[in-house]
């Protein structure tokens, strides 16, 4: 789940909007994960990474970025340990769920299940849905929007609008600019100005007045470190 076109994401969505209900063997891992972490489950997503000769990958959904952290290990990768027992507690539940049955529905039903279900070196992963979410907030807003923002902030020295995930920044012509507009308290403004603008499109309400969705830049900096490139602030 990396911007809000994956179909992790979406996925997730719909079951943030109630639309869809997790399939039974995922709720039971959802349910065990809650109980043995106490770190409730958004959403379980099953896929195969074709890269890496179609190798499944079970992908634990949390709401809240916080959460992930509670599955990563001292130097920021994932839990090892955590990502072991949480694939031994799939494959058991899929066993389980696999146990012959004299009735032929339930024999259909469990034989769909390990079609359906790759364990062999199975990949888990953790992600959260909400930093996604505000990606999707701040692209939604329409482009001919943000065009007559930036014609209506031209008198005050803004150069650029640039949304980049999450976050947008504001380019003012140079650094001094900056400072002096955060001094007399226009940048101030200019923040809940645009949060007022991100909250008519803030579906699951996860833009607050303390999340980080602007950010002011000079065009000064930009030309200067950055050799006037996207490319190169993109990864800055």
């Amino acid at each position: 789940m990396i911007v809000s076109t994956d179909l992790d994401y979406l996925d997730t969505k719909l079951v943030k909007q109630g639309a869809k209900k997790l399939d039974p063997i995922f709720q039971e891992l959802a349910d065990w994960i809650n109980q043995k972490f106490e770190t409730p489950v958004l959403n379980i997503y099953y896929d195969k990474i074709e890269v890496d000769k179609n190798r499944p990958r079970l992908s634990i959904v949390f709401e809240y970025y916080q959460s992930v952290e509670k599955f990563r290990d001292q130097i920021g990768n994932y839990d090892t340990e955590k990502q072991n027992l949480i694939a031994k507690q799939f494959r058991q539940v899929l066993q389980r769920k696999l146990i012959p049955s004299r009735s032929f529905f339930d024999r259909l039903f469990k034989k769909s299940y390990a079609s359906q279900f790759d364990t062999d070196r199975l990949l888990v992963i953790f992600t959260a849905f909400d930093p996604i979410a505000r990606e999707e907030v701040n692209h939604k807003i329409p482009q001919g929007e943000i065009d007559n923002l930036k014609q209506e902030l031209t008198s005050k020295n803004v150069w650029e609008i640039y949304r980049e995930f999450a976050t947008t920044t504001y380019f003012f012509y140079t650094d001094k600019q900056i400072e002096d507009y955060k001094t007399d308290g226009t940048t101030h403004i200019m923040t809940q100005q645009y949060f007022d603008i991100l909250k008519k499109y803030d579906e699951f309400d996860y833009i607050k007045p303390d999340t980080c969705f602007l950010t002011f830049d000079s065009k000064e900096n930009f030309d200067k470190n950055f050799e006037s490139n996207w490319f190169w602030y993109s990864r800055r």
